[in-house]
């Protein structure tokens, strides 16, 4: 029995032992209860019940980790994206602003002139006193003599586009038509001194050496560096991170609708800004015909961001439809193809496009009155900037014209340069 008494003994410890153990649990947890301050609570990791029995979190040092983590990730992927060459390079010429929300916007603005025919060269049988060759003999063959009146235009644009009115080309095979217009190949560079920077081909004097001269012109154009459109082709040019596409046609008829459609299309979904340029109109009008003012306002419907036309040799009137111009046409402009024309007044239409973050958000138009001539009783292929009584004078013309139209422009609608 003597071992029975011990077991017993050894289950009375162990039971005092737990009891012992238990008593000092239940201790430790009243004293930590104790030295509990509820003020803690927004230091640690604990959520509060409101009345109604919702959550609410209240860790705010979790809070501001989150947002360091965000602000990493985004730094992280502005690198990535420098290291792949995709991050927006501010240009010279682009502003930075920030919005009502405090988020930072760029805003860029690109100005381009548009003039209306240049005829760099002239009719090979045109070889009297004052022609355009013979004027290029006496200026030294000075290619900066031709366009020096209006470079400072020029200079300061992000692009310049013309109409050229011939061919650059030695071939002698012609069309059989009454005018047959060419320069020598070495005549591009007059453009390029001139500051001009993209010219449209689709006119009635582009084939005047056939194909061949057509090749030659292109040739010529590719190896200047100037960009050229018509005729099928499509340019784009990049200035200050815009894409800029220019689409030219002839605009006789208007069953030229699908293909302009389609045009107008590829470059909308190609360039930030479109550009229409048409030879069109009658000779001499001072007004454009039904088909020029369909096409143009066709032109706007389908995306273009403005139109430009040429041909007609004098001033036109200037469309605002649906926000956006139509200058219906800009006159002569360096013109070889008459050493005195009747009519020298003429004017460069110039578009101030403004653009948040690549999107085009506003339009100005901007005219300045020139003549084609620096002297009024002669051409001497020198276009120039027109001032005092002369300017007054284009301009009233160009309102007066515009009047006469739908959509027509008045003073308040353009800036009149000085």
């Amino acid at each position: 029995m003597k071992w029975l008494a011990a077991v017993f003994a050894i289950v009375l410890i162990l039971a005092s032992l737990i009891f012992i153990l238990t008593g000092l649990q239940q201790l430790k947890e009243f004293v930590y209860d104790l030295d509990f301050d509820p003020q803690d609570d927004s230091q640690n990791s604990t959520t509060d019940q409101n009345t109604n029995g919702d959550s609410k979190a209240t860790n705010n040092n979790d809070d501001k980790n989150a947002e360091n983590d965000i602000e990493e990730i985004v730094d992280t992927q502005a690198e990535s994206e420098s290291d792949k060459g995709l991050s927006k390079v501010k240009e010279p010429d682009s502003e930075r602003s920030t919005d009502d929300e405090g988020n930072q916007e760029e805003l860029v603005q690109i100005r381009i002139s548009f003039a209306g025919d240049c005829t760099i060269g002239t009719d090979e049988n045109f070889t009297y006193v004052n022609s355009f060759p013979d004027r290029y003999e006496k200026v030294g063959r000075d290619d900066a003599y031709f366009f020096k009146g209006v470079k400072p235009v020029f200079d300061n644009d992000d692009l310049t586009l013309v109409n050229l009115e011939t061919t650059f080309t030695t071939a002698r095979k012609k069309a059989d038509k009454k005018f047959n217009f060419k320069g020598d190949p070495s005549y591009v560079n007059i453009l390029k001194e001139g500051s001009i920077e993209m010219v449209n081909i689709s006119n009635n004097h582009i084939y005047d050496y056939l194909k061949q001269g057509f090749r030659d012109t292109i040739d010529t154009l590719e190896k200047a560096g100037i960009y050229y459109s018509g005729e099928g082709h499509i340019a784009y040019y990049e200035s200050k991170g815009i894409i800029i596409a220019s689409i030219g046609y002839n605009g006789w008829y208007t069953s030229i609708k699908e293909s302009l459609k389609r045009d107008i299309k590829e470059a909308r979904e190609k360039a930030d800004l479109v550009i229409v340029s048409f030879h069109w109109g009658q000779e001499r009008s001072n007004y454009p015909n039904s088909v020029q003012i369909e096409l143009g306002r066709f032109s706007i419907d389908e995306g273009a961001d403005i139109v430009v036309g040429h041909h007609p040799h004098v001033i036109q009137g200037i469309d605002k439809y649906k926000g956006k111009y139509i200058a219906y046409s800009l006159a002569n402009f360096c013109f070889g193809g008459n050493r005195n024309p009747e009519d020298k007044d003429t004017f460069i239409f110039q578009g101030l496009f403004t653009f948040r973050n690549g999107e085009l958000i506003k339009n100005e138009g901007i005219v300045y009155a020139c003549s084609v001539s620096s002297v009024d009783y002669v051409n001497d292929y020198q276009p120039t900037l027109l001032t005092g009584s002369e300017r007054e004078r284009v301009i009233s013309r160009i309102l007066k014209y515009s009047t006469k139209l739908k959509y027509g422009i008045s003073a308040e609608d353009v800036i009149f340069s000085d």
